[in-house]
């Protein structure tokens, strides 16, 4: 009997074993491109003037005579390009100006402050508002008949900072501070670079049935515009498994191959952390690559379940004007692992009556191992029953036969003595 349970418990492992083979593991990756640019900060002067009680463009003095306490139309008009920003003008006169009593400078908006050599403008100018630095200029009334025929002309400079990460003390004598501001090295084509974009989404979805790995949107950067120095960009991506199995999900970076030095270089000068729950899942550089052999996991879901990772780019606030304007690009690759779901088994249907003989082709490999060892299990359990059965007859035999062929054989051994 206990040959017999060992042989039926080495089966019903076989069967689990066979019936478990039905599972497999399903794998499936999505990429997304994402873009990173840098802001700029552009500003432009346009001077315009009043005549007839409407504002023109400015077309020049040539040929104007001016007289002493005479006012002057003249708008110099200071627009922003970019970015936003914080301004600043310094007003400088030239020529033959006489005594020293200067032009005075007339109609100028509150807001501005006069500190050292320049007037502020106390508060950012945001993209593609406009701030006039006066409206109109007096000619002194000193001047006399000796001043006639000369010239004289006002020289407006204007300066522009970015206004994010950048404080500003207007009380003190140097409200920038010792700020050295740089000359653009761009062109400017006088288009507001800037442009306001509304909030898009982001995920990473396991969808079943089809057990397809989508991501939305196609960037992942959309969202963050254009990076100033000292910028420390955010975003949040969905994760989400609507599948009816577990699934593991993965992450790794791709530097495309098309990309130049300077775009590698820019690369490299942003960091880039990845939490998710409060828990660091990298920190590095953009340009920094994950390979496919050491991706990073975002952790096991379960059917139905929803998460989400959170990025953050940051820009050291000590990058120069080199780098105004730029754009680069990197991969971003998803991955998934999951099981294939199981097949849904059928329930038997009514029993139908049946003249001719019934195929028997089994054609699902994983159906015919279990029905093949079952019938191994017959066959060995009939055997065994079998063999015990001829052995308890043997026995039966042995006690039933008469004595008489024990005691002829004590004869011959009393013989043999």
């Amino acid at each position: 009997m206990k040959r017999r349970n060992w042989i039926t418990a080495g089966i019903v492992c076989v069967l689990i074993s066979g019936t478990a083979g039905t599972f497999a593991l399903y794998q499936d990756t999505t990429a997304v491109q994402n873009h990173i640019r840098t802001g700029d900060i552009s500003i432009g002067i346009q001077e315009y003037e009043e005549k007839n009680g409407a504002e023109v463009i400015y077309t020049g003095s040539e040929g104007r005579t001016v007289l002493p306490s005479q006012s002057v139309s003249k708008i110099p008009r200071i627009t922003n390009y970019a970015q936003p920003c914080y301004l600043r003008v310094k007003i400088q006169t030239s020529g033959e100006t006489p005594g020293e009593e200067n032009v005075q400078i007339q109609g100028m908006p509150e807001g501005w402050v006069y500190a050292g050599e320049h007037y502020y403008w106390t508060q950012p100018l945001k993209t593609g508002e406009s701030v006039d630095a006066f409206r109109r200029i007096t000619i002194p009334s000193v001047w006399t008949e000796d001043e006639s025929d000369k010239t004289f002309g006002i020289t407006v400079t204007a300066e522009a900072v970015q206004s994010d990460h950048f404080f500003p003390d207007f009380q003190a004598d140097q409200p920038w501070g010792d700020l050295e501001t740089e000359i653009c090295v761009h062109e400017r084509d006088g288009a507001v670079t800037e442009v306001e974009k509304r909030y898009q989404s982001m995920s990473v979805t396991y969808e079943g049935p089809a057990r397809n790995l989508v991501a939305v949107p196609e960037d992942f950067f959309e969202n963050l515009g254009a990076a100033m120095p000292g910028d420390s960009l955010s975003d949040t991506v969905a994760l989400r498994n609507t599948t009816e199995t577990e699934a593991e999900f993965f992450f790794r970076t791709e530097i495309p191959e098309e990309l130049t030095e300077a775009q590698r270089d820019l690369m490299e000068q942003f960091e880039l952390e990845i939490t998710q729950e409060g828990r660091l899942l990298y920190e590095g550089d953009l340009g920094t690559e994950l390979t496919e052999t050491e991706p990073v996991s975002l952790g096991v879901y379960r059917p139905g379940e929803e998460g989400s990772i959170h990025f953050t780019l940051k820009l050291p606030a000590e990058l120069n004007n080199a780098y105004a304007r730029r754009e680069t690009f990197v991969n971003w690759i998803f991955s998934v692992q999951g099981q294939e779901e199981p097949a849904t088994e059928q329930e038997p249907g009514p029993a139908i009556t049946q003249l001719s003989a019934p195929k028997t082709g089994v054609t699902d490999p994983y159906v015919a191992v279990p029905l093949l060892l079952a019938g191994v299990a017959g066959i060995s359990t009939w055997l065994l029953e079998r063999g015990e059965r001829d052995t308890m007859k043997c026995s039966m035999k042995r006690k039933n036969s008469p004595p008489k062929r024990r005691m002829q054989l004590r004869n011959i051994r009393s013989f043999r003595r």
